[in-house]
């Protein structure tokens, strides 16, 4: 990582941090002042929020070590057991959540409509949230930063949530149905949940070494055989270091090549690769005589298999 690029996502955390916990604070304490478990809710996922922030402003430091001895290709996978860690802790926020809500409607204690300071509240957080929101997506950009672009999304999303509990909001006192509220509270709290999962499923298939998208096999295949010369791209194993794709290949050549000319050959596949796919942190690229044996291997990707 360049010293220009931790300085942007460490100050972009900071600010999140700042304005996600004036805005979790702000309806944390309107939800119970005002009986609104929507609204309550609604703070409880913001606090989230502060905790991912956090979780960027305390890892970034970690990740953008250069590699050693110990750790050859660095600490980018820091930024996904951090992740791991969160999803445990937005988990049990949405669960809680969940309980409560339930609890609520089961002992029907929604009688009292919620008090209308619920409504301005939520309004100053859907501004509050599409500004927080912009401002993480367009320095996400300028230091390339998935950390930064996802926590965007994540705030996007948000606002929708707080659009969500505003417009429950309206039809309670509109229709005067207090049990909306809690119902509103439970919708949420399932969000939560449903997002925690998907923190969680993310982050793992990183560090199990998968693939979300396998359309990347397809393109180390097509780059590699756009290279005269070079035969049969096979065995291709691909896995992520950080937002960067580190990847291992074996070609075939004409046996009868002098190993410099092979060794060219691999070179320009490399080279085609890293035009072909964006963000390549290593490549590997192993030579065999074309028309070789091959020992059944039990990993890897081949043009045959289906992706």
């Amino acid at each position: 990582m360049t010293e220009n690029r931790i300085k942007i996502m460490l100050r972009t955390s900071r600010i999140s941090v700042l304005g996600n916990a004036v805005l979790s604070l702000l309806k944390i304490v309107v939800g119970i002042v005002s009986g609104s478990l929507a609204v309550l809710s609604d703070g409880l996922d913001s606090a989230s929020d502060v905790v991912t922030s956090l979780v960027i402003m305390f890892t970034t430091p970690i990740i953008s070590r250069p590699p050693n001895s110990k750790y050859a290709y660095g600490r980018e996978k820091a930024e996904n057991i951090a992740s791991t860690l969160l999803s445990f802790v937005i988990f049990f926020m949405g669960w809680q959540m969940l309980i409560a809500a339930v609890g609520k409607i089961y002992r029907q204690e929604a009688t009292e409509l919620p008090s209308a300071i619920a409504i301005w509240a939520t309004v100053v957080s859907i501004i509050g949230k599409l500004l927080l929101a912009w401002y993480q997506f367009r320095q996400g950009k300028r230091a390339e930063s998935s950390m930064l672009t996802a926590n965007a999304v994540n705030m996007r999303n948000d606002v929708i949530i707080s659009a969500g509990v505003l417009l429950g909001l309206g039809f309670t006192f509109i229709l005067d149905i207090p049990i909306l509220d809690p119902i509103i509270a439970l919708l949420i709290s399932i969000y939560i949940i449903y997002s925690a999962i998907g923190i969680f499923r993310d982050a793992n298939l990183v560090l199990l070494d998968g693939m979300s998208d396998t359309s990347v096999y397809q393109k180390i295949i097509a780059a590699a055989e756009s290279i005269p010369g070079a035969y049969n791209p096979h065995r291709i194993r691909s896995s992520r270091v950080g937002n960067n794709y580190n990847i291992v290949l074996d070609i075939e050549v004409d046996g009868s090549l002098p190993l410099a000319d092979a060794h060219q050959i691999a070179q320009q596949v490399e080279d085609s690769i890293k035009r072909s796919v964006e963000n390549v942190y290593d490549i590997v690229v192993h030579v065999e005589p074309r028309g070789c044996e091959h020992i059944e291997e039990k990993f890897g990707v081949s043009k045959d298999d289906r992706l």
